[in-house]
């Protein structure tokens, strides 16, 4: 029996039309038109989906901390940071230290930021219809349930970014 790279013939190796069937490559496509819809219908107001999750995370949790906010919307350290100086420099939050913890900075919407979500409402909610277009009422049911299931299932990548909220 061999072992090692001899062992896989060119007849075992996956071919570009099996990984266009794989799970990985169109979740990955699905996000892909997911945010290209998002730039598309939300171009008037510059904000990103993740802008747009931040925004929303933090007007539901006044005063909530940076780590906490990675943590609700499953961002990492590094990235939540560049998406907080982004909002705040287009006047949509602003960061408070406590006088209680001067280690922390709690997050609050500007009036801004609060029309934004506002505003943008309509636009967000065409960006989910027209992604879900191509789905019956049933299988858009179905498609959430099952993305619902397979990141609530998934311990690995609650290790690296936390878990869905």
């Amino acid at each position: 029996m061999q072992t090692g790279p001899a062992a896989i013939t060119s007849e075992d190796l996956l071919k570009l039309k099996d990984v266009y069937k794989t799970p990985g490559h169109l979740v990955r496509r699905t996000q892909q038109i997911a945010v290209a819809l998002f730039s598309e219908e939300l171009a008037e107001f510059g904000v990103t989906p993740v802008q747009f999750a931040s925004l929303i995370a933090i007007r539901d949790n006044p005063g909530i901390d940076q780590k906490r906010l990675g943590h609700l919307i499953a961002i990492d350290r590094s990235t939540i940071t560049n998406v907080l100086n982004g909002l705040e420099k287009k006047g949509f939050v602003c960061r408070i230290v406590p006088a209680n913890n001067q280690r922390i900075k709690q997050l609050f919407t500007l009036s801004a930021g609060n029309e934004l979500l506002v505003d943008a409402q309509k636009a967000v909610l065409r960006v989910q219809e027209r992604l879900l277009a191509p789905l019956t009422d049933e299988e858009h049911a179905t498609f959430i349930a099952l993305l619902t299931k397979v990141v609530g299932g998934s311990h690995a990548a609650d290790q690296v970014r936390g878990p869905s909220a």
